[in-house]
């Protein structure tokens, strides 16, 4: 019984030890956001002897008391040699109010700041588990998906036909101006300089030129 504790006890303290060791793996060096900046600037450092890749964190933002402001949860991927520090872009926090990070540049005449605290959540996500433990994680604004390739088929198609039906308008002012014993190149001019629309209804309002026709039967 006695050595059964012990070796609990060994477990547990080497299951603590692995998860102290897995949430400082990843640490913060600086942010950078100026009061202009519409992306903040995180540099992260790897901790450990081995690559980092795909890290999950949490972003906590403060006021200058200490106290929180909000906070948002990253998935980005990255790579991040052993002892070596990456930097990457997120979203700058409170950027229409002109927030700016505390060590950065401030506005002139002064605006808002804030200190943020960093958490790591996980790292060398795969694709796989990323997109069915976080999800879409996005940031403030970020909440468009990129369309498929469908939507780029269908509005290909769709300007194709918009680009058929115009040509085939100008078609259709020289059919009817051949047809009115009318100038061909007068009227295809004409709805080059207006509409072709407009074009095809004034030949319809002016009809037939009979002075031209009457000049054939001479």
């Amino acid at each position: 019984m006695r050595r059964f504790i012990i070796s609990l006890i060994c477990v547990l303290w080497v299951a603590c030890a692995s998860a102290i060791d897995k949430k400082d793996a990843v640490s913060m060096v600086s942010y950078e956001q100026g009061w202009l900046d519409s992306r903040g600037t995180l540099a992260l450092k790897n901790n450990t002897d081995e690559e980092i890749q795909n890290v999950v964190f949490q972003i906590t933002y403060l006021d200058m008391s200490g106290n929180p402001l909000d906070y948002e949860e990253f998935s980005r991927k990255i790579s991040i040699a052993p002892r070596m520090t990456k930097k990457l872009d997120i979203p700058a926090y409170e950027h229409s109010r002109n927030y700016h990070y505390y060590k950065s540049e401030n506005m002139p005449g002064g605006s808002p700041s804030f200190k943020i605290s960093f958490e790591l959540k996980d790292y060398n996500v795969t694709d796989a588990t990323e997109e069915a433990a976080y999800g879409d994680l996005h940031s403030f604004g970020s909440g468009i998906s990129n369309p498929s390739p469908t939507f780029y088929i269908v509005m290909l198609l769709v300007g194709l036909f918009i680009i058929g039906a115009w040509i085939g308008l100008y078609i259709l002012v020289a059919v009817m101006a051949k047809t009115r014993n009318r100038n061909v190149a007068l009227w295809v001019l004409l709805s080059f300089i207006a509409s072709p629309l407009l074009i095809v209804i004034i030949l319809l309002a002016v009809g037939d030129d009979n002075d031209r026709m009457d000049d054939y039967e001479r």
